[in-house]
């Protein structure tokens, strides 16, 4: 089990303790695991570029839950900026099928880090939670 709370991973989870949500989002949403209670409050700044291409410039992320929840946040905050929305879309479904075993899925190389919980599939949730909280706040109409 030591292997699965690496110092990346723990990395990650005490960057999110330290993030703040964005102050005036343009999409937000929380996301919950009814299995064991972790949550995740994701708020985001997009904006419509010059080809109508929705794009993060600024995310933040609060999170109630296990340290595995909180890198899987840390994480995305890290990759967030300059992602388009069918960019977050795919990486989340990547990142879902790796986890779940499958080599070929298109994942970011930070997402490799979490191999050790690959094996551990009652903790994918706790990892792509806020994944599945970004993928929720863009299908929301911009509050812009």
């Amino acid at each position: 089990m030591d292997a699965l709370y690496q110092q990346q991973i723990l990395a990650l989870a005490r960057n999110t303790r330290d993030s703040a949500l964005v102050a005036q989002p343009t999409h937000a949403a929380m996301v919950s695991n009814p299995t064991c209670g972790d949550r995740v409050n994701m708020t985001l700044q997009a904006h419509h570029n010059n080809k109508d291409k929705l794009v993060i410039t600024a995310a933040g992320a609060e999170v109630r839950g296990c340290a595995l929840c909180e890198a899987g946040a840390g994480l995305f905050l890290n990759i967030a900026n300059e992602l388009t929305s069918a960019e977050a879309v795919t990486l989340r479904s990547a990142f879902t099928a790796w986890l779940a075993g499958d080599d070929n899925a298109a994942i970011h190389t930070r997402m490799e880090m979490f191999q050790p919980v690959r094996s551990i599939k009652g903790r994918h949730k706790c990892v792509t939670l806020a994944f599945d909280a970004v993928v929720k706040a863009l299908q929301q109409p911009d509050n812009e």
